[in-house]
């Protein structure tokens, strides 16, 4: 983000999949609009990290 590149050292981040967290969230919404049962209570997705000059 803009933000962790203005800092010194550039810190690193993670980087979450915002498409897939978008979609689990729609078909959570779609099963809840339509009264079905919602298996899993937790979802875990992938994510990436940004290695910059805070890590070694």
């Amino acid at each position: 983000s803009k933000l962790t590149k203005m800092t010194r050292p550039i810190l690193s981040t993670i980087a979450p999949p915002l498409y897939d967290i978008g979609a689990v969230a729609m078909r959570l919404l779609t099963k809840i609009m339509n009264k079905e049962e919602i298996v899993d209570s937790e979802i875990t997705l992938p994510y990436k990290i940004e290695w910059r000059n805070t890590t070694k």
